[in-house]
């Protein structure tokens, strides 16, 4: 490639490459060039003194490039730095790399699959070429401080390694580790955990937590307050709220996660629900003086989505007092609900969070979930599943109480009423939680579980076996020990 031919195709990019991505502080453009593809990242040059006394970002990239091709790493090959390239409007540094074609970031096959019910049919060879490759990466003396499945890129089996800005010298460091071990935790099982920071620590065992991913969760939270591509913001008369409008990786029990939601379609459908609600024209599930929930089905995205809206009240006099500084009790489960869905703990899908406000003091909420389709646990025909599908319900449900506790929460309502059984062809009957009122930020170990074995025995096809696929799901390693009145005894 000449530098006249590169420079003229350059002069066009804006019609004759395209626009992959835009974060602001840098583009990513594909284009062609002599038959053949290519990417120009540009990095546009701004104001921020921090970012220019670390100098071109571009020129960052392509010397970190050049370390890891010469540490023969799988990576695309940098071709040319650009420096006070202008791209429209713009100036700034640009880097053009090959591409490498047709391939798919780690991250969206992976995903993909999860969402069709499936696991890699070459998991564990994906697996072992990941570690291999960032045990190379550290053989070279170069750490990585973005390690995620999204910089990985996948074509015919074989796995490369992207963002070369995020390359450094000095070799791997835990952290990195630890980034890349909560990236691949949902995929991942227990042995892959601990083959990969065998090979690439020398740190022993392995913490039992990941002490990175409370702050990566931190940052995700920061976000369901609005203003952001996750998340936006809402005011319609007297009330404001923040709605979902994406999510990065869907989940395979919401389908409300692989929607893309904009404003115009809640500024069209809350007036209607709100005057449903007013004059009490919708179907109620449940009353209370603790609040009243309604069921209803709103088009977002294009789909139908069923929904539930729950409207809490002010069940004694103190709570107009202690909500000052707490916020309202929809927003705490609003935050209560994302805490959940950023850990991977099916949870009703939150969609719409509003609030009425008078001198900055919330009068009324409504907080708007995807409804779960599906019979609670308490009202399940648990006869009617298989011996292998109803095993596995009550250890996913033992599981999942376990996982809530290792996030530092506990749940002190987890009746069998507050679950959902979602009935799935592929993956078999999984626990949704649709109520999360009752998940508080202290740890009391198995007060949830407490709770539920409780509730469970009003179930009267409840059995000893399921009370014990329900332990063994929450402590897979706990002594064995009967309970004095088993279920079923009477």
């Amino acid at each position: 490639m000449s530098l006249q031919e590169l420079q003229q195709t350059l002069q066009q990019l804006d019609r004759l490459g395209t626009l992959v991505k835009d974060r602001g502080y840098r583009q990513i453009w594909r284009f062609e060039h002599a038959g053949k593809a290519y990417y120009l990242k540009f990095y546009p040059r701004t104001k921020n003194v921090a970012r220019f006394l670390r100098g071109s970002p571009a020129y960052r990239e392509f010397t970190r490039l050049q370390w890891v091709e010469r540490a023969e790493i799988k990576a695309p090959h940098p071709v040319a730095v650009l420096m006070g390239f202008r791209l429209g409007p713009q100036t700034g540094d640009a880097v053009i790399l090959d591409a490498i074609e047709p391939s798919v970031p780690l991250d969206s096959y992976l995903n993909k699959l999860q969402l069709d019910g499936q696991r890699p049919a070459d998991h564990r060879q994906l697996m072992l070429k990941m570690i291999g490759l960032v045990f190379q990466l550290g053989r070279a003396k170069l750490g990585h401080s973005d390690l995620n499945l999204g910089n990985f890129l996948l074509r015919d089996s074989e796995l490369y390694l992207l963002d070369g800005y995020a390359v450094r010298r000095g070799g791997l460091r835990r952290k990195d580790v630890l980034q890349l071990g909560h990236s691949v935790a949902r995929y991942a099982d227990v042995r892959d955990l601990l083959r990969g920071w065998g090979s690439l620590t020398s740190h022993g065992v392995p913490p039992r937590t990941n002490p990175l991913s409370p702050r990566i969760w931190r940052k995700f939270l920061q976000r369901a307050t609005g203003g952001n591509r996750y998340f936006g913001r809402i005011r319609v008369g007297d009330w404001n709220g923040v709605y979902f409008r994406q999510f990065k990786y869907p989940h395979r029990w919401a389908s409300a996660s692989q929607l893309r939601i904009d404003e115009p379609e809640w500024q069209q459908q809350w007036p209607r629900l709100l005057e449903q609600i007013e004059n009490d024209s919708l179907p109620a599930l449940k009353r209370s003086r603790s609040g009243d929930v309604f069921t209803a089905e709103v088009t977002l995205g294009g789909e139908p989505v069923p929904i539930i809206i729950k409207r809490p009240r002010r069940r004694y006099w103190y709570r107009y007092l202690n909500e000052i500084g707490r916020g309202s009790r929809a927003r705490r489960a609003w935050f209560k609900a994302w805490n959940l869905v950023v850990r991977n703990i099916p949870t009703a899908w939150p969609l719409l969070l509003m609030e009425k406000r008078r001198f900055g003091y919330v009068t009324d909420s409504v907080l708007i979930c995807q409804r779960v389709p599906g019979k609670d646990l308490g009202a399940v025909d648990l006869d009617a599943m298989s011996a292998g599908n109803r095993d596995n319900l009550f250890r996913r449900v033992g599981r999942t109480l376990r996982r809530i506790e290792q996030s530092g929460f506990s749940h002190f309502d987890a009746k069998s009423s507050n679950w959902m059984v979602l009935e799935d062809a592929k993956t078999g009957p999984r626990p949704v939680l649709v109520d999360v009122d009752g998940i508080r930020k202290r740890q009391w170990i198995a007060l949830g579980l407490h709770r539920l074995l409780r509730s469970m025995r009003d179930h009267p096809q409840y059995t000893p076996a399921d009370s014990l696929a329900l332990c063994q799901g929450y402590a897979p390693f706990a002594k064995l020990a009967r309970e004095t009145n088993p279920p079923g005894a009477g």
